[in-house]
């Protein structure tokens, strides 16, 4: 279980029933018979789906990783993994590209100017976006106490968007 559940968990929700549940396994033959080539067109509606997770992620990601002072490599490396999975095979804007950018240069983020990407995304999202962000407190040496209150901070977000 990880660190966010464990934190809803002790604030008295039980996630499972938000449908956070492990995916069941995909048959992977069947997907690449399906799958569609790399260089899709996708939607201007997804495009702006996959612009605001990522800059979200990248914004969380940013401030529970800056939040002791230290930002380890190990924490930069989650975050790369995070941000990069979520762009996946989309060419992002532009103008993305480049606030992705500011994000990663801004070691004072504030929650105020996180909760401005977590708005714009769905509860579902917020909390599948959960487990990776606890993984970046964890990632170097364990969670020290203001990286949990980022945790319950976050967690308390997430609960008043449900």
């Amino acid at each position: 279980m990880g660190l966010f559940n464990r934190m809803m968990d002790r604030i008295g929700n039980d996630v499972d029933e938000f449908g956070v549940a492990a995916a069941p396994a995909e048959d992977v033959t069947a997907k690449a018979e399906t799958e569609k080539p790399a260089a899709q067109v996708i939607s201007p509606e997804k495009l702006i789906d996959i612009s605001d997770r990522c800059l979200a992620t990248a914004a969380l990601s940013m401030y529970c990783a800056a939040c002791d002072g230290n930002i380890s490599i190990e924490e930069y490396m989650e975050m790369d993994i995070n941000i990069g999975s979520i762009k996946g095979k989309n060419k992002l804007p532009a103008e993305v590209e480049k606030e992705l950018d500011e994000i990663s240069q801004n070691h004072n983020i504030t929650w105020g100017e996180v909760v401005k990407y977590l708005d714009k995304l769905s509860p579902d999202t917020l909390m599948k976006m959960s487990d990776a962000v606890a993984d970046i407190m964890v990632a170097s040496d364990g969670v020290n106490d203001a990286e949990q209150a980022v945790v319950e901070q976050f967690a308390n977000y997430v609960k008043s968007r449900i």
